[in-house]
């Protein structure tokens, strides 16, 4: 079956980019360069030691020749989940299922909105008990974080899974279900942007992928497509002529697939052409693997609806909506070639309403009926007879995914968005129709814990993210042991991106990640109790559009905090935390944007000059699919802004700033840019105050290179970075005096290093030392960093 609900008249199909495909945010009208996606969570051994409950951060490794500073510590039990968190604050489902023989594999993955962890769990006893599988990168290294697995198909020896990542399909294989190998991008080349791809299957000669395309890209118009490959690395895309489908004129997707052998059925729904088009609800069949097709009839049925298909060693299946004087059923219909069909059974359960999921296996066929508020599960090993797997709660909110069957269980997976959070859903049954009790997955689940920003606060260190899904924050006398804050919670995703200190106390603000996103600002006199402060009607959205809350700075005037307002720029200014006005500029475009001219702010600094945020701007001028430009804001009382675009830099396509530092009147923006070879950092420097720019060349800031952090210290500037592809990233620092001139260096060891991605997300100086915090993760999970080092 194709995996949309069930066999309707419309054209709906698996879609890659809905629902899990889980980016950065971004303005619909540019794109976001690719970045490492890294995941801060996990339940990983930890090193060092505790003292005084909190986490102890010096070293005893000495630094290394290049002076990078010794290696970072995990600290995974210094930003722990909280403990009486009712959720784990990170979303998590299982998209599809297939098995073979004792062996079942099951994909989906946990998010957050922002990263996303892509997950295979494999059971090599029938279902009973799973674990994460192994994948890696055909090189064997990490692979690449952020992709989606959606689709599974197998036969003996030969096992493949179609998914998103961040910039296309993603394509994994693996000969035995426990190992897996992401393969490189270039193998999901021939699935278009505008292709949708429905079902994959296993065939004799290899693989079949059906679905449709686009030439409108919004599917008014779809028509089929078929992609064939013998080994899941290389595929042959099918369209048009060499299809023989419906010809010009006629709208269809193919929403369904299944083999047995080198013979293939696909299921095509739409609607002919001309002034008075007719339904299409159809039968191809190929007997050589997807070359080529011909249309077979479709077994009728007594009041008959839409149908589902499955391929069992025997042959095909059919399942018709049907319905007789008794009430609603399914009929099945059976045929060793797909050519000729016989009628085989029925399924009928108490309350029929619908059939939900029909797929097959080599062990069998297994069927999820809706009735009611839940679902009979049904298994058969041939399509005539039918037993019970018992009945499936299904209240609003869980959604399956998929079914199938093994030697001795039926296994369910989907989605359960009944709680705070969505969680995975599976559900395994015996041949008795009773629950089998899987084992916790170890690494199946782990919750929200982030760490993005740290500052000095009236003496103290104070850093915010989030966990569990709710804003977080800790306090620090000496950056050597740290405690949590008391702070608010409140429904929804929350997390907090920055943190700044005055006079008046503390400012944190982040996002709010209610759809759409709306602002996070937490207030505090001393950092140890929070209130909110976005209740204020100048947090009150324009429009339907998000509205978010980046960065905030403590200047001469006040506090000062800057984000997004649909395609416009916004800042907020207070000068006690209790009362706060929007800003303004005298020219109107300074600020407001629209779909083509938009305008946003990522980060803020203060000085004796004022205030500068920057971000970027889309410059329609440059006539480009890529108008991302760098651009800076100066304000002298942070309420009135003046605009200043900055020129991309050398050798760039795209860019924009997303950080800032200031020591003195000088100042320090930086970025990631898009260069035709790929990503890579950048700096600007202003000497005035953020009155001019200029370029300063970061050394060794290559292809493959990102900015993550920049902060002002005693002795000048730092920036933190990575190096490498997504997967494989490595922390990278740069260190200047005054700005203009850069050293570079690749820190070694734990957290900085290695297998997986690594990452700095803040920094700040703490006496003659710089503090890092940060995240390290790979497929199996991950955790919070600190580093400690002398200052550079």
């Amino acid at each position: 079956m194709s995996g949309r609900e069930p066999w309707g008249s419309g054209e709906e199909t698996v879609r890659f980019d809905e629902p899990w495909r889980l980016e950065a945010p971004a303005r619909t009208s540019r794109r976001v360069p690719l970045r490492p996606i890294l995941i801060a969570t996990g339940a990983v051994v930890v090193a060092g030691g505790l003292v005084a409950g909190g986490f102890f951060l010096l070293s005893d490794d000495k630094t290394p020749a290049d002076h990078a500073g010794p290696p970072a510590l995990l600290a995974g039990s210094v930003f722990t989940a909280d403990p009486t968190a009712a959720a784990d604050g990170r979303d998590q489902a299982l998209t599809a299922v297939t098995a073979v023989g004792p062996t079942v594999v099951a994909i989906g993955g946990e998010g957050d909105g922002v990263s996303y962890r892509p997950e295979f769990l494999v059971s090599t006893d029938g279902g009973r008990s799973f674990r994460l599988a192994d994948v890696h990168a055909l090189n064997g290294e990490e692979p690449p974080n952020g992709d989606a697995p959606k689709m599974i198909a197998a036969t003996n020896g030969a096992w493949i899974a179609l998914g998103d990542r961040p910039d296309g399909t993603a394509v994994w294989t693996s000969r035995d279900g426990r190992s897996w190998i992401r393969q490189p991008d270039a193998a999901g080349a021939a699935f278009g942007h505008n292709d949708r791809i429905a079902r994959v299957s296993a065939v004799g000669s290899g693989f079949v992928a059906v679905g449709s395309t686009s030439a409108k890209g919004d599917f008014s118009d779809p028509t089929p497509v078929v992609w064939r490959s013998s080994d899941g690395k290389r595929w042959d895309r099918v369209t048009g002529g060499r299809l023989s489908l419906p010809g010009a004129g006629a709208k269809m997707s193919l929403v369904g697939a299944a083999a047995t052998g080198n013979t293939l059925i696909t299921h095509g729904i739409g609607s002919t052409g001309g002034k008075r088009p007719k339904p299409i609800d159809g039968l191809w069949r190929s007997a050589d693997g997807g070359r080529t097709w011909a249309q077979v009839s479709v077994p009728s049925a007594p009041g008959g609806g839409g149908f589902g298909i499955a391929a069992i060693p025997s042959g095909f299946l059919i399942a018709r909506e049907a319905k007789d004087k008794s009430g609603r059923f399914a009929a099945v219909y059976s045929s060793a070639d797909a050519a000729r069909w016989t009628s085989a059974g029925e399924i009928r359960v108490p309350g029929y309403a619908r059939l939900l999921r029909f797929t097959g296996s080599p062990q069998g066929v297994a069927a999820l009926a809706a009735a009611g508020r839940k679902a009979a599960l049904v298994h058969s090993a041939d399509g005539r007879s039918w037993q019970s797997s018992g009945d499936v709660p299904l209240p609003t909110g869980r959604v399956p995914a998929e079914v199938t069957q093994t030697p001795g269980v039926t296994v369910l997976v989907g989605r359960d968005n009944t709680g705070s959070d969505a969680d995975a859903m599976m559900v395994v049954r015996d041949t008795q129709g009773q629950d089998v009790q899987v084992p916790a997955i170890a690494g199946g689940t782990q919750p929200d814990r982030t760490v993005n920003a740290i500052a000095p606060a009236n003496g103290h260190l104070v850093a915010v993210g989030s966990t569990n899904g709710d804003a977080a924050e800790w306090l620090s006398a000496d950056g050597r042991t740290w405690q949590r804050a008391r702070t608010v919670s409140r429904e929804g995703r929350q997390r907090l991106t920055a943190v700044a200190s005055g006079n008046a106390g503390l400012l944190a603000v982040g996002f709010d990640g209610t759809a759409p996103r709306r602002p996070l600002v937490l207030t505090s006199r001393d950092g140890t109790n929070w209130q909110s402060a976005d209740g204020a009607g100048v947090f009150k959205p324009s429009g339907k559009a998000a509205l978010t809350t980046s960065a905030a700075a403590m200047g001469p005037a006040g506090y000062v905090v800057v984000g997004e307002d649909g395609f416009s720029a916004v800042t907020w200014f207070s000068a006690d935390l209790k009362s706060w006005q929007r800003g303004k500029a005298p020219e109107k475009k300074a600020l407001e944007g629209t779909r083509n001219t938009g305008r946003w702010m990522r980060d803020v600094a203060a000085g004796p000059f004022g205030y500068v945020a920057v971000g970027g701007l889309n410059d329609p001028g440059t006539h480009s699919d890529r108008p991302g430009r760098p651009a800076a804001w100066t304000s002298a009382d942070g309420r009135t802004w003046t605009l200043r675009q900055l020129p991309l830099p050398a050798g760039t396509v795209e860019a924009w700033f997303d950080h800032v530092a200031a020591k003195g009147s000088v100042l320090v923006a930086t970025g990631t840019a898009t260069a035709p070879s790929g990503p890579q950092a950048f700096a600007f420097l202003s000497a005035d105050g953020g009155r001019t720019w200029q370029q300063t060349p970061l050394t060794d800031a290559t292809t493959n290179t990102a900015v993550t952090a920049t902060a002002a210290t005693p002795r000048g500037f730092v920036i933190a970075g990575t190096a490498g592809r997504p997967g494989a990233t490595d922390v990278m620092l740069w260190s200047s005096g005054d700005g203009r001139t850069w050293t570079s260096a690749r820190p070694k060891g734990t957290g900085l290093s290695g297998k997986g991605d690594q990452k700095l997300n803040g920094l700040t100086a703490v006496g003659s030392d710089l503090l890092g915090l940060g995240a390290t993760s790979d497929h199996t999970g991950g955790q919070p960093t600190l580093w400690r080092r002398p200052l550079p």
